[in-house]
């Protein structure tokens, strides 16, 4: 009898527990099955699928864990991981997106949703990384974000998300990257932000912020590393503090109202690779010597910052420094030294002196930009030295003497300016053989002498020619016409002289000036100024000036052919000898 009730005991046992294993590989069976429904309800939702991910490959005859852009866990097949970026996909997201518990990951970025984010993704209580960024999603920030504890990383950028910043976001502690960059938000920034001790990576740059940095917001912030508040409102100083921002590599406060001087606390960020503080119109002083102890930075911007006096401090230190724009300034003094630089842009302020006859020996350097200073003294024939060179623009200073031959050996030289200073001699014709030249720009300095009979065979890429304002003679080489891409091409007020060749060729030509030399036109037996009609192939032409010179021609009729789009005529003094074509 005994063993009959313990047999008995251990059947019901067995019968037990093997009731429950059948019901919970029920659950997980009707979850798999809620998953995959879930998934074609989000399916329905999609207006379009160019190309037709969802329609042709998540099939309800196959497993959901098959289909593109799905990941399952291995023992029961739930949905963990969504990835459907950058499919261009468009229509809402179905709220029944909610109902994928098990989900972790979801990167539906970089498409075109629409509408607002439903609230039933608030059940996403697995959720660990969250990309929506680079749609057309609406609305406000959705508050119950913050109500996902394990949330990671959360990106919101490049949508039209309105209203302020929910400061519920701040209750999930385990939040390290916020990006709400490129929307319409507005208001404070939140104070929780800066006591997310976790957050390393916050970018919120273009919104419509206002307010001022609290003066204790690197107190709390261990672990920050990348802070981007760019192109907002913001206005106040910049907080002193920022030097307990210990791990900060890339600040970025440009385009704001922030005011008073630049902390040199900022020099003790001794991990900072980027720094922006461009374009705060209210800032005071200068540059603090202290930024010159930062070794790793690699990229610094002040432009447009109303920053005054000489950069006293040494760039010695700064030898991962590649690329240094202060432009739009009021400094003053002269350029320092630099050593392995790849851009530096210092154009329009008030720099004095020689430029540091080490930047001409900066093999490193690409583009040199000091345009608008007052600068003086000679272009040195080390020039040659600079092979990677792109562009180089020194106009509007007051450099004396010829240009040396050797610019015309620079292998990749894509820009070559300098107008407004006082040069002489013949424009070297290496010059006009660099095939990778995009603008050349001389005007008003002395220039003499006459152009290369073949100008414009190697300047397949010429965009700009600019030789206004100098004393070059002889004829314009009809050659011209080659350097196809050409869209301004202003040599007025030279002493060329010649018929003026054809331009048709020129198709891009926006801005054509060749007034003021001594240039004809006209055809022999008709006198008809036919130069006029080739023009009427260029239909973007925007100005046309040839005055002051001895045309002594007839207008064709064809003018009346000319581009729409033609704003100014100019042929006043120029010998017109017929009436103006009622075709015009």
């Amino acid at each position: 009898m005994k063993t009959s009730c313990k047999l008995i005991m251990r059947t019901s046992t067995f019968s037990f527990f093997l009731s429950i294993s059948l019901f919970n590989c029920f659950a997980l069976s009707l979850n798999s099955i809620t998953d995959k429904q879930s998934l074609i309800f989000f399916k329905n939702s999609i207006t379009s699928d160019p190309y037709a991910i969802l329609s042709t490959n998540w099939s309800q005859n196959t497993s959901v864990c098959s289909w593109i852009g799905v990941s399952c866990t291995l023992k029961h097949g739930r949905v963990t991981a969504l990835d459907l970026s950058r499919y261009d996909l468009a229509g809402t997201v179905a709220p029944h997106l909610g109902n994928l518990t098990f989900l972790r990951y979801l990167d539906i970025s970089s498409n075109s949703f629409t509408g607002r984010l439903p609230f039933e993704l608030s059940k996403l209580r697995r959720l660990k990384v969250m990309n929506v960024g680079a749609n057309s999603f609406t609305g406000e920030t959705p508050t119950w974000l913050g109500s996902l504890p394990p949330l990671e990383e959360l990106y919101l950028y490049n949508n039209s998300f309105l209203g302020t910043i929910p400061e519920s976001l701040f209750n999930n502690s385990k939040l390290q990257i916020l990006q709400l960059y490129s929307n319409k938000l507005s208001g404070y920034i939140p104070h929780g932000i800066f006591k997310g001790s976790s957050l390393s990576d916050i970018r919120i740059r273009n919104n419509s912020l206002s307010g001022w940095l609290p003066i204790d917001m690197c107190n709390n912030m261990p672990n920050i590393k990348f802070l981007s508040l760019s192109h907002n409102q913001l206005e106040g100083q910049i907080p002193s503090n920022i030097w307990k921002c210990t791990h900060l590599e890339v600040l970025s406060l440009s385009f704001n109202n922030f005011s008073g001087n630049i902390p040199s606390e900022v020099g003790r960020l001794n991990m900072l690779t980027e720094l922006y503080l461009g374009y705060n119109s209210g800032f005071q002083g200068g540059v603090p010597s202290e930024i010159g102890n930062l070794s790793r930075l690699e990229m610094l911007n002040i432009d447009s910052a109303s920053l005054t006096r000489d950069i006293s401090f040494s760039f010695s230190n700064m030898s991962s420094l590649t690329m240094l724009s202060l432009s739009d300034n009021g400094l003053t003094g002269s350029i320092p030294t630099f050593k392995n630089l790849q851009e530096l842009y210092l154009y329009n302020n008030k720099f004095t002196g020689l430029i540091p006859q080490n930047i001409w020996k900066c093999k490193n350097l690409e583009i040199l930009n000091l345009d608008h200073n007052n600068l003086s003294g000679n272009i040195p024939h080390t020039i040659g030295n600079m092979s990677m060179l792109r562009e180089l623009d020194l106009a509007w200073n007051h450099f004396t003497g010829e240009l040396p031959q050797k610019i015309g050996t620079l292998p990749i030289l894509e820009r070559f300016y300098v107008l407004g200073n006082s040069l002489y001699g013949s424009i070297p014709s290496s010059i006009f053989n660099i095939s990778t030249l995009k603008g050349l720009g001389v005007t008003y300095n002395e220039f003499s002498g006459t152009l290369p009979s073949d100008l414009g065979n190697s300047l397949i890429d010429l965009e700009e020619l600019l030789l206004d304002s100098n004393r070059l003679s002889g004829s314009i080489p009809s050659t011209i016409a080659n350097a196809s891409k050409l869209t301004l091409l202003e040599m007025a007020e030279n002493s060329f002289s010649g018929s003026i060749p054809y331009f048709g060729n020129l198709k891009l030509l926006q801005s054509l000036l060749l007034s003021e030399n001594n240039l004809s036109g006209a055809e022999f037996t008709t006198q008809e100024l036919t130069f006029l009609s080739s023009l009427t192939n260029c239909r973007h032409l925007k100005y046309l000036a040839v005055y002051n010179n001895p045309l002594n021609g007839i207008l064709p009729a064809s003018l009346g052919n000319f581009s729409s789009s033609l704003e100014m005529f100019d042929v006043t003094n120029s010998g017109i000898t017929s009436v103006i074509p009622s075709e015009l």
